[in-house]
Formats: C-alpha cells, structure tokens, sequence
C-alpha cells in the first residue's frame, strides 16, 4: 500500500464514522438545545432534567438508525478487507 492509498482509507474512515454518529449526536443536541430553552422560559434550574429525555432521543435514533449505522459499517469493512487483500496480493 503506498501513501496516497493509507490517507484515501483515512479519509474513508473518518466520513464513515461521522455519518454513522451524526444522528444520534445531532438529535441529543436538538433535544439538549429545546430542554435548555425550556430551563430559560421557566427559570428552572435543574441540572438533571435534560438528562432523562437525551437518553430516551438517543436510544430511540439508535433504535430507528440501526439498520441504516449497520449496513454502513458493514460496507467499510468490506471495502477495506477488500483493498487490504488487494494490497496483501501485490495489487497497486
């Protein structure tokens, strides 16, 4: 594997894994974002109120996601088990 290939793989990999958590990072902070308006219209000052509904936002994106977080993860692996025997073989 020569420079270029090791950086395209980089690069690959790190699109992959903001594709895979931008759902879950963006609906928490969506849902951080109203609770805290929420805490400023209402002057209530509970730390602890936010906590209980990101936890349920992020579980239920994971529940909704998995599928989609999966089938791409298991097509990264592919392609990189696939260039790395490309690679292993003497393959340019």
């Amino acid at each position: 594997m020569n420079p270029d290939q090791v950086g395209d793989i980089l690069a690959k990999t790190i699109s992959v894994i903001f594709l895979m958590a931008a759902p879950v990072l963006f609906a928490g902070l969506a849902v951080g974002f109203l609770v805290s308006i929420f805490q400023a219209a209402t002057q209530i000052n509970e730390v602890t109120l936010v906590f209980i509904p990101k936890m349920l936002v992020t579980g239920l994106v994971l529940w909704l996601t998995g599928g989609w977080i999966f089938e791409q993860l298991s097509g990264f692996v592919h392609e990189i088990t696939v260039a790395i025997s490309f690679a292993s073989q003497g393959g340019t």
